[in-house]
């Protein structure tokens, strides 16, 4: 039932684990070692008090020394939940103080509304109070004879029959105040008779509650060992658990689609329907830039052999001119200087028109070039998004069919908690969030009376 006791400056220990294991725990060791004050640690976890001790002598003694903390981690023999408390208190002018109690149920922390409040969810997760602990379960060392032979109002406390003896001891008296005198017996009938009737049915009224409480009590824990209520909780758990699975896996759909700026599959679809709109445009417009370019390079080809051979022969002629030779070299005609002055001028001007075509088919050619290039570009990043998309869809695809295959389950499991629940006449809400807590206040243990 207990798993785990830690301690921090409580009594002799200043720092220390504890590890239980299931089944008995022996505790040994020589005299003033600890073994009670381990004992005592799990009683003011539990209830916040130790029998016989004053809370302010439970802190470790050593100077300096002001804050105390106790952590008791144990399994509710109740419901089989993890239960898990935690105490932290100090000494303010050697006054102790608790400044903080914890309750986690199920890794769940659970709001308590001070020390009273908490003691009693305790009560309920164990089955049983403060007293009858200490004297059913826990007892102190030179405790022994009070246990063998306690007394009447311990007992009572123990049988939790004290409301019922007071009521019982009061009826009685007044029985006894009836076998009065004539006298007293008309001054009773007067005067103190119908007080006592009154509080005679006033009491029978409160008996009458306190049975009627106790009939529930008597259906709730019958119904708790019903082993269709524990498939219920368990149920309902496995419920919450396929519920935050299926939450996970929408949550990841969305944020991959965030990712791309896209809300649903519909858009990605439709983005890459539009991209490969583009990318068809695109490579049309790169085939026919491409087929542009070749012609322009052609051309830039045919100019640039009318040029060399233009500028070959203008240099030929400017060495004849230079040389002041009459005859041509290529076909032996003579030719007189002016005639070679404006053949040569000519030439010049042919060559420089020629240079600037050329130019031009360049400036062109790169122009176009770097168009392509900036085309080719966008065709590579569109092929790259398209295949990012082509992944995104089916990554999508595998989203959908999980987050199908967890409805699928959260449904299943809805309608079998909403058989059990109109099965065992209960009218609660299959997707209520905190009916697992509802349901455990349901088939609680009793509380004390």
């Amino acid at each position: 039932m207990i798993d785990e006791l830690r301690l921090k400056n409580f009594e002799g220990f200043k720092d220390e684990k504890i590890t239980f294991t299931r089944g008995l725990n022996l505790i040994t060791g020589r005299n003033s070692v600890g073994k009670t004050t381990i004992l005592d640690a799990i009683v003011y976890t539990l209830y916040g008090n130790v029998p016989g001790i004053e809370n302010r002598l439970l802190v470790r003694r050593e100077k300096g020394v002001r804050d105390m903390e106790t952590y008791l981690r144990f399994r509710s023999p109740v419901n089989g939940s993890k239960v898990e408390i935690l105490r932290f208190a100090e000494l303010r002018r050697n006054r102790f103080a608790t400044k903080e109690a914890r309750l986690i149920i199920d890794g769940r922390e659970v709001q308590v509304e001070g020390l009273e409040d908490l003691r009693r969810r305790i009560t309920r997760l164990i089955g049983i109070g403060y007293r009858a602990f200490n004297w059913i379960i826990y007892s102190r060392q030179g405790r022994l004879n009070e246990i063998l032979e306690p007394r009447r109002e311990d007992m009572d406390a123990i049988l939790q029959i004290t409301l019922l003896r007071e009521i019982s001891e009061q009826l009685n008296m007044v029985i006894k105040d009836l076998k009065g005198t004539e006298s007293e017996y008309r001054i009773m009938k007067a005067q103190i008779i119908p007080l006592r009737e009154e509080r005679v049915e006033e009491l029978q009224r409160e008996v009458n509650e306190l049975n009627t409480e106790l009939e529930d009590l008597k259906s709730s824990l019958s119904r708790a060992e019903d082993p269709a209520v524990k498939r219920l909780l368990r149920k309902v758990r496995e419920l919450e658990e396929a519920k935050a699975m299926l939450l996970e896996a929408v949550n990841s759909k969305k944020s991959i689609l965030a990712r791309y700026g896209l809300k649903d599959i519909g858009s990605v679809k439709r983005e890459f329907e539009r991209l490969g709109e583009r990318l068809k445009a695109l490579e049309a417009n790169s085939k026919s830039i491409e087929e542009k370019i070749k012609k322009l390079r052609d051309k830039e080809t045919k100019v640039f052999g009318e040029l060399k051979v233009l500028e070959d022969s203008h240099k030929t002629r400017l060495e004849l001119k230079v040389k002041g030779v009459a005859k041509c070299p290529t076909c032996g005609q003579k030719i007189d200087e002016e005639t070679l002055s404006s053949i040569i001028e000519n030439e010049k001007l042919k060559i420089a028109d020629l240079t600037e075509r050329l130019k031009n088919m360049q400036s062109r050619r790169e122009k176009l070039e770097s168009e392509l290039e900036l085309i080719n570009r966008e065709i590579n990043e569109i092929h790259r998004r398209r295949e990012r998309l082509n992944m995104l869809m089916n990554s999508v695809s595998e989203y959908d069919v999980r987050i199908n295959e967890k409805k699928s389950i959260v449904n299943s499991i809805r309608l079998d908690i909403e058989g059990t629940l109109r099965r065992l006449g209960l009218d609660l809400d299959p997707d209520d969030p905190k009916l697992y807590e509802r349901l455990t206040e349901i088939f609680q243990a009793p509380r004390e009376i």
